[in-house]
């Protein structure tokens, strides 16, 4: 018996630390968001000397997030060089980069409030306005949440949420959908 207490134990937490590992595809640690806030200054600004290092961590890091957010940001400042790490971190293809995404939900036009306000806490600690808009791609990737409209169709809040990432980062001199398309590509 107490063999079988000792297994169900360490079942609850092995389960306990793989459901904490998922969770961190779409939640930021206090560190990560003081990263992300760090270096959301560059937005603007083009990184150089030091700055540049932190990017590097932050292009390696195992946040999706604080991964996206580098390479997007050096993408704008250094375009080619980072266009491939954008598309791969970007894409709704999971052929192209082998992200966690839960069963596809779909959710009411009217209640999209509601659902936004579930997040209210997490993103009003990232200081920029673009950035919270990125990790509400991110969130909505892993999620697969869809906006249900009154006529039956569908869009996926990632998608809309990209499209609007890549807008606000990359201005005029971009077409979102394009490129929202090309990182959906087959590879």
């Amino acid at each position: 018996m107490k063999k079988l207490i000792n297994r169900v134990f360490l079942l609850a937490v092995a389960l306990l630390l793989f459901f904490q590992a998922d969770l961190r595809a779409i939640e930021l640690s206090e560190i990560e968001t003081r990263l992300m806030n760090d270096i959301s200054r560059y937005i603007d600004v083009k990184p150089a000397g030091q700055a540049l290092s932190f990017f590097e961590h932050a292009i390696r890091s195992k946040s999706v997030a604080l991964k996206g957010l580098a390479s997007i940001i050096m993408a704008r400042h250094y375009s080619k060089q980072f266009r491939q790490q954008v598309l791969r971190n970007f894409t709704l293809n999971r052929a192209n980069d082998d992200f966690i995404q839960e069963k596809k939900v779909l959710v009411r036009l009217e209640n999209a409030n509601k659902l936004l306000a579930g997040f209210e806490g997490a993103i009003n600690k990232l200081e920029d306005e673009r950035v919270r808009q990125l990790f509400l791609f991110f969130h909505f990737r892993h999620k697969n949440v869809w906006m249900l409209g009154r006529n039956g169709e569908e869009l996926s809040l990632a998608s809309f949420y990209r499209i609007s990432t890549f807008s606000r980062f990359f201005n005029e001199n971009i077409d979102p959908i394009k490129l929202g398309a090309m990182a959906d590509l087959k590879k």
